[in-house]
């Protein structure tokens, strides 16, 4: 039997070998391999492999029942097998230059009319034009919109009112969400409910006057684990957004380096002016 098993391995790495080379995008056993390029999941390596092609590593790793995951070095050729996936330890994702991370995926997935990477499990997968999300169309309920605070003054703000276009239909509202008070602490969140392929932002300042949020950055909580990550740039850097400027009813939208899979979105303004007031909707997938 180990002989068999070892000459089914050999064969399966000399096919996949005809495939691919450092794209594994090979199917075995029902199982897809797509590599998210410059990352590597750190601090979950058993077991390095030097000298192979990624098309191997990746047999390696389906064919060790202790592998859900691998890292691969393309200068020195060195296969890192995980004992975990960037889906259970989201934390441990990190960027690095030259390494890819490589995640499996049960079948291929593809998301109807987006341009955008489409992660089922820790694979990406590319489809196609991304979309708004419901917050200016209110198909994103109240109640999945909160806040760190809510000015409540003489005049009053929500989560709410930081739907894109929202407009105050009576005294005493504020045309956007402001918090009670500005500072780099302050935060706006939607709870997306379901898994969804997030993309990007829009923002609007505050209706009627000149205040609007001008730098800042957002946050996402996976699916698998109850964490907020940064969203990050392609050197693997919290992502900073340019915002509004004096035109606070122009919207600006800003993208991703790449999409990510989220059950909640956090915004976090960084630097605006006069006072932090924001409107905004997200793109993604639905």
């Amino acid at each position: 039997m180990p002989i068999i098993s070892s000459l089914l391995v050999l064969l399966l790495e000399m096919f996949l070998g005809v495939l691919a080379s450092y794209s594994v995008s090979g199917l075995y056993r029902g199982v897809w391999y797509q590599p998210v390029e410059d990352h590597a999941l750190l601090g979950q390596s058993f077991m390095n492999i030097s000298g192979i092609s990624a098309v191997r590593c990746s047999v390696r790793c389906l064919s060790h029942r202790g592998c859900f995951s691998f890292n691969y070095d393309h200068i020195n050729q060195v296969c890192q097998m995980n004992n975990a996936s960037a889906e259970h330890v989201c934390h441990n994702l990190q960027g690095m230059q030259l390494v890819s991370y490589y995640g499996e995926t049960a079948s291929p997935m593809t998301c109807k009319n987006k341009a955008v990477f489409c992660p089922k499990s820790n694979s990406l997968k590319a489809c196609s034009i991304s979309e708004k999300l419901g917050l200016e169309d209110g198909s994103i309920p109240d109640e999945s919109l909160s806040a760190s605070s809510n000015w409540n003054n003489t005049e009053k703000s929500t989560p709410a009112d930081g739907r894109l276009n929202k407009i105050p239909l009576t005294g005493g509202i504020i045309g956007a969400w402001c918090p009670s008070a500005a500072g780099t602490n302050q935060w706006i969140q939607v709870d997306l409910d379901n898994p969804t392929y997030v993309t990007g932002v829009l923002t609007q300042g505050r209706y009627g006057r000149s205040q609007c949020v001008t730098k800042y950055k957002v946050q996402f909580e996976p699916p698998s684990q109850a964490c907020l990550v940064d969203v990050k740039d392609q050197l693997g850097q919290t992502q900073i957004f340019i915002g509004n400027t004096a035109d606070t009813d122009n919207t600006v939208e800003r993208s991703f380096f790449k999409p990510v899979l989220a059950v909640k979105i956090r915004i976090l303004p960084i630097e605006w002016v006069d006072f932090i007031a924001l409107r905004f909707e997200l793109l993604g997938c639905k």
